[in-house]
């Protein structure tokens, strides 16, 4: 708990105090202007009650005119410089938070809730724009204008008045801290992890209805969804007896403190030691001495959401990433990417495991020299994706060195590492946008004929140009609109456009249909040509024409050879031939083009 204010907020205001400041003064001179109409107001009363006509007090109505002038302009400074501020303050949030979240990596996010990071990142940063934009400035004008009455009415209206009302003040704030600090607090935390478990739960829905569907668990789903609901709305009923207890108090105080100076000025005033005028003052002024700091109960409560939201952002901010990025590491040595890198691979003696307890590679070492073809393959889970994982260093090996063009690639910027690198992946993902941004994450740079170029050799252009709008049609969440061999056309478009001298091929045929295997099968021979490729698959007809292939089975690599060497040596590599020539025959499959598959390498 970070007491009253949390100073941390205070690394994002850069651009934005200046801002801060004139909502300060703004609400200040709305404050000082309301104080000089009230007075002036308080005169007219006792001109009347002295005899005068209002004719007579032509300049104290003009002077009142001018009052409230000043305090609607104040009004409308204030306003627009909360906006200012919060505005200022939430984009240096979300620019810090985006590129943390990017360090921290896929390590990071494959074990969180993409939906409850949603909400931290869209609905947790706007839930800071009261606690910005109002309740920090109110903060300071509800300490100093208290000050500034007191000091007032001791010199030119009452002593006694002003002790009596001022007596009363700090009891509004420290209620407040009595009260967050309760246990009330952590049930407020509570309400924001039930909101962000319900965000998350309601987007994981939204994404997977058609499986929902399909199950016919529409019905299950929604009265889980109505439990987390219930949960949200029980945990804001409990935290709201925070803000019960502080609104009693800040009621009930002003009235006592208001009315408690009332009935001694009165009792002073039939005792003939306070006069008419400054009775009439007392009422009149009495009341301001509180009305920041109720205010000031207003906007804490509003910014109890964003102050909750704030510790969520922090325990994101404060989270070490396990990859770092040796530019970051070493700001001050001067570290430069090659000038030439030979697009060369090394695995040597790299293990791996998952959490540091689950197993995944087991001291392996091989080499994809330049411009050569290797293939990984094996069964399932044999951690041939990991080796994936490890070049683009989202994971560190826990043993062993990864080299590219003989660089250990934990010594080499990131950025430049994962720029040498081209992937096309098993499940190529396609933002929400057109066609033609989802090209240009390949080059962002790229003229209308390079994106057609790269299209038309990915054999994509001409399905492009039969949807609604061609380049500029929106693919929808994940590229829904699109067949699973467009998307993956797509994806080897992607590639040709980013132009890496390593292209890395993550079983890119496993989830299309024999026709478009083919068809996408050209496309990638295409971008291989002159290339480093490595290939990961689980298809064999994909990696037969490899330099050589390494066999993994259980996170090591078992065999190796080209495609016929491994037949000849009748291993798991043989087998695994033999089990897919299996599956296609039973799926009436030509036999004897299996044959031909497992002896291509004799001829």
């Amino acid at each position: 708990m970070q007491g009253i204010v949390d100073k941390r907020i205070f690394r994002f205001s850069v651009g934005a105090r200046k801002w801060i400041a004139v909502t300060f003064f703004s609400g200040l001179m709305g404050s000082l202007a309301n104080i000089v109409l009230l007075l002036l107001a308080g005169r007219v009363i006792v001109g009347i009650y002295a005899g005068r006509t209002l004719v007579s007090m032509t300049e104290i109505f003009l002077g009142m005119f001018i009052c409230l002038g000043l305090r609607a302009m104040a009004e409308w400074s204030r306003d627009v410089s909360a906006q200012r501020s919060a505005g200022v303050v939430k984009a240096n949030i979300r620019k810090v938070l985006y590129a943390h979240l990017l360090r921290l990596g896929p390590a990071f996010m494959e074990h969180r809730n993409s939906g409850a990071l949603a909400a931290t990142m869209v609905d947790g940063i706007e839930a800071l724009e009261p606690y910005v934009s109002l309740y920090l400035p109110y903060i300071a004008l509800s300490l100093i204008m208290p000050v500034l009455l007191f000091l007032g009415f001791a010199f030119y209206v009452d002593l006694v008045s002003a002790a009596i009302l001022f007596a009363f003040v700090p009891l509004v704030p420290l209620s407040i801290v009595f009260f967050t600090n309760l246990d009330e607090w952590r049930a407020g935390r509570q309400a924001w992890d039930a909101y962000r478990e319900l965000s998350s739960y309601f987007a994981d829905s939204l994404q997977g209805i058609v499986t929902l569907k399909l199950f016919h668990q529409v019905d299950a789903r929604g009265r889980m969804l109505h439990k987390r609901s219930a949960n949200l709305e029980a945990a804001l009923v409990k935290s709201l007896k925070l803000y019960f207890g502080v609104s009693f108090i800040s009621e009930v105080v002003p009235v006592l403190g208001y009315s408690v100076t009332l009935i001694v000025a009165s009792f002073r005033l039939s005792e003939k030691s306070l006069s008419l005028d400054r009775l009439v003052m007392v009422l009149f002024l009495g009341s301001l001495f509180y009305e920041h700091v109720s205010h000031l109960l207003l906007y804490h409560h509003y910014s109890l959401l964003g102050r909750r939201s704030a510790q969520a952002i922090f325990s994101l901010l404060d989270r070490k990433p396990e990859i770092k990025d040796p530019t970051e590491q070493n700001a001050t040595s001067n570290l430069r990417a090659p000038a030439v890198l030979n697009p060369s691979i090394k695995f040597e003696a790299v293990s791996f495991a998952y959490g540091g307890d689950r197993p995944v590679l087991k001291d392996i070492s091989f080499e994809v020299s330049a411009g050569s073809t290797v293939a990984l393959v094996g069964a399932t889970g044999a951690g041939k994706s990991t080796v994936i994982d490890l070049l683009y260093r989202f994971h560190d090996p826990q043993r062993g060195r990864v080299l590219l063009g003989g660089y250990d690639i934990r010594t080499l910027p990131l950025d430049f590492l994962r720029s040498q690198m081209a992937l096309v992946a098993q499940e190529a993902y396609l933002f929400y946008d057109t066609v033609e941004r989802n090209l240009r994450l390949g080059k962002p740079d790229a003229r209308p004929e390079e994106l057609i170029d790269a299209a038309r050799s990915a054999s994509a252009h001409e399905f492009i140009m039969n949807l609604p709008e061609g380049y500029e049609t929106i693919l929808g969440e994940r590229g829904v609109r699109l067949s699973g061999g467009e998307r993956q056309r797509i994806a080897i478009a992607r590639a040709l456009l980013k132009d890496a001298p390593i292209l890395l091929l993550d079983e890119p045929t496993s989830s299309v249909d024999a026709e478009n295997e083919a068809s996408i099968q050209k496309a990638l021979d295409l971008l291989k040509s002159n290339r480093t490729v490595l290939i990961i698959a689980h298809r064999l007809s994909t990696v037969r024409n490899a330099d050589r292939i390494l066999v993994m089975d259980h996170g090591q690599i078992v065999e190796f050879g080209t495609h016929s060497e491994l037949i000849g040596k009748q291993g798991i590599y043989s087998r695994l031939v033999a089990a897919q020539c299996l599956d296609r025959s039973s799926d009436g499959g030509n036999r004897n083009s299996c044959k031909d598959f497992e002896h291509e390498g004799d001829r």
